[in-house]
């Protein structure tokens, strides 16, 4: 009976969640959080008539000690069934599953995720709708992984500047170093795409020297390759850069949604912890549109159920 109420329960957050995201939203904002090192921002853009990309950042506080954030980012495929809702059902599965496995590596954790993710989208589309996903686990400990599925993407300045290091899932996203340039729309993989889905954790040479960290959406890949790399080389906050990056995207033509997800100094994200910390059993879930709590997360060494409404 626990297990099963436990199911329960889980699926009542994720659909919490999905509910949340998928409420009406202005045609473009922009939000920070952690003491200003993380920002976020999303525009409807010039030409499409809805806004299908969810972005958001999810700090967990599961005792005094640890606490970790999980950033992620999805666009609805245009084209297909329900897109921002797939981008919905994607977050929302994504991170209930982050949440749940807390006790896992959190690359095992970041793969399990997106599988869960996609099983999600495939059973209530049946491969007629579907999402990209780019997301990333940092805990107050200094592990830190990312995944990326589809072709929105994972940019990081290291000591040579911005360079993508996800590969998009494309044809000529295989073949290229596709940096700030926009590339075709024939996805191989994405999440909802069925039993085909084999998510890859995205591989940086050299973590502990990461400055910011960006994740994009498509729309923001309409800006030339050295425009791009200039605005994000830039000394400003996150998000005096995500407002730069949407209001440049949209003076290229705004052809479609963009949204960006922007952490400075990555690794020094928990070093202020009195100032980031928020109550012990917490979830605090951020998008640029607004924010919700959840009460009741254990200690990550328990197995009790890890979030309660």
């Amino acid at each position: 009976m626990a297990d099963k109420n436990y199911t329960m329960e889980q699926e009542a957050i994720k659909q919490h969640i999905q509910l949340w995201l998928n409420r009406p939203i202005e045609s473009g904002a922009v939000r920070e959080l952690l003491n200003s090192s993380v920002a976020m921002a999303s525009d409807v853009g010039n030409i499409r008539p809805e806004n299908q990309d969810r972005v958001v950042c999810v700090q967990v506080q599961v005792s005094a000690a640890k606490s970790f954030i999980i950033g992620v980012l999805c666009d609805g495929m245009g084209g297909m069934a329900s897109g921002a809702d797939c981008a919905s059902l994607s977050i929302a599965s994504f991170l209930t599953s982050c949440i749940k496995n807390q006790l896992m590596p959190i690359g095992e954790r970041l793969i399990t995720a997106a599988e869960d993710a996609n099983n999600d989208v495939y059973s209530q589309y049946n491969g007629t709708g579907g999402a990209t996903l780019s997301a990333f686990i940092l805990d107050s400990e200094g592990q830190f992984e990312a995944i990326n599925v589809g072709d929105s993407r994972i940019y990081a300045n290291l000591s040579h500047g911005i360079k993508q290091y996800s590969i998009d899932d494309t044809f000529a996203g295989q073949n290229a170093d596709a940096a700030g340039v926009h590339l075709s729309k024939g996805l191989l993989q994405f999440i909802g795409v069925g039993a085909d889905l084999k998510p890859q954790l995205v591989k940086f040479p050299k973590i502990r020297q990461i400055k910011r960290l960006i994740l994009t959406s498509d729309g923001a890949h309409y800006i030339e390759a050295s425009t791009f790399k200039q605005i994000l080389n830039q000394r400003f906050s996150a998000a005096e850069l995500c407002t730069r990056i949407i209001d440049v995207s949209k003076w290229c033509g705004g052809y479609d949604n963009t949204s960006i997800l922007i952490a400075n100094d990555v690794l020094k994200i928990f070093a202020n912890t009195e100032e980031t910390a928020i109550p012990i059993g917490t979830v605090k879930l951020t998008d640029a549109f607004g924010e919700i709590h959840f009460i009741g997360v254990t200690a990550l060494d328990t197995l009790d159920p890890i979030v309660r409404i």
